[in-house]
């Protein structure tokens, strides 16, 4: 019995061998080498067939798998934390989370805008994550809970993040902030509604913007570029390329409202007197190649911007937790230096 009990613990620790094996050759791509975790999740994503379903119960398990992915963020300390609601034109509300840094003095706020694809997202599952960066930046965080698609396709999310910023300048001194030292961002499509709300405010003559952390954005939805990291990216690495198209058809059922700049921020006739900008990218992203030509169009508009790639990380820095971290203390560290008066 001993011995038959040896050679089953002898072939159990062969086959994890082996699936430890397979599943290390993961990481090694045309593209380059992948991080471990990040290619676990590449790899169980691309065995999911067929198209996402857009319904409240899938944006509900959505969002815990999201918030399951998250990295360990210790809980920073702050002095207080807030959820509020905003009013709209229409007398609906917005609801918003508030963070207040343990800092005296008059702070700058940040505008924080969601990712998830312009339909999920919402009931702050990112709390820590946006916690620890209120902490570091030292500056007043305002998330903002916008409505989603396929319910309220564009411009409702648009609109609704205009109208927090509209109301953070009206409240700043009522918050113990700064009102001439307001920054937004976001991440992905939180990105994307972040610059085109800077090209909205610029435009339209609304409350100055001081600084822009754009997150792995979506920059073109227009369908009209071919984009290598479209290509080579395809449905292996998470974010699939099939699944942003079916996700931008749900943001904007409209196909000729998609060439507009505040939509496609990176189609914009003019990029000049927008705001400085930390623009991040993900080698293993199909949104890779739109987000570093958004950051060429600042440069060459004479807009100060910074350009971060990370080599081995997936959309989001999912499965990448170092990576990750790592990101939100630079944009953090960004956004502070950016906002010192």
């Amino acid at each position: 019995m001993i011995r038959a009990l040896g050679f089953t613990v002898l072939g159990l620790a062969v086959l994890i061998l082996v699936a430890v094996g397979i599943s290390y050759s993961w990481t090694f791509t045309p593209l380059g080498r992948l991080d471990y975790r990040a290619a676990l999740i590449a790899k169980l994503a691309s065995w999911q067939n067929g198209p996402m379903e857009m319904t409240p119960e899938a944006r509900r398990t959505a969002n815990k798998y999201t918030a399951l992915a998250l990295p360990d963020v210790p809980k920073a300390p702050l002095a207080r934390i807030e959820d509020r609601e905003i009013s709209r034109p229409d007398g609906t509300e917005i609801p918003v989370r508030i963070y207040w840094p343990d800092v005296p003095g008059r702070l700058p706020l940040y505008l924080d805008i969601h990712g998830g694809g312009w339909w999920m997202g919402d009931g702050f599952p990112f709390c820590d994550v946006t916690r620890s960066f209120a902490a570091q930046a030292e500056v007043i965080v305002i998330s903002v809970d916008y409505r989603l698609a396929p319910e309220h396709p564009y411009p409702a999310a648009l609109d609704d993040c205009h109208t927090a910023l509209v109301w953070i300048r009206e409240n700043a001194v009522a918050l113990g902030g700064d009102p001439e030292r307001i920054a937004v961002g976001g991440g992905s499509a939180g990105g994307n509604l972040a610059a085109a709300l800077a090209l909205r405010v610029r435009d339209e003559g609304g409350p100055k913007i001081s600084f822009q952390f754009l997150n792995v954005p979506a920059t073109d939805l227009s369908g009209t570029k071919q984009w290598p990291s479209y290509r080579e990216a395809g449905d292996d690495y998470m974010l699939k390329v099939s699944g942003v198209q079916q996700m931008i058809a749900a943001y904007v059922p409209d196909p000729t409202l998609r060439s507009n700049p505040y939509v496609s921020p990176l189609l914009a006739q003019d990029h000049k007197g927008l705001p400085p900008a930390l623009v991040v990218t993900a080698l293993f992203d199909p949104l890779r190649d739109q987000g570093e030509a958004y950051a060429r169009k600042l440069a060459e508009a004479g807009v100060p911007v910074r350009l971060h790639r990370e080599e081995g990380a997936i959309h989001g820095f999912l499965g990448s937790p170092d990576r990750f971290l790592s990101i939100n203390a630079m944009a953090a560290e960004a956004v502070r230096e950016a906002l010192r008066r």
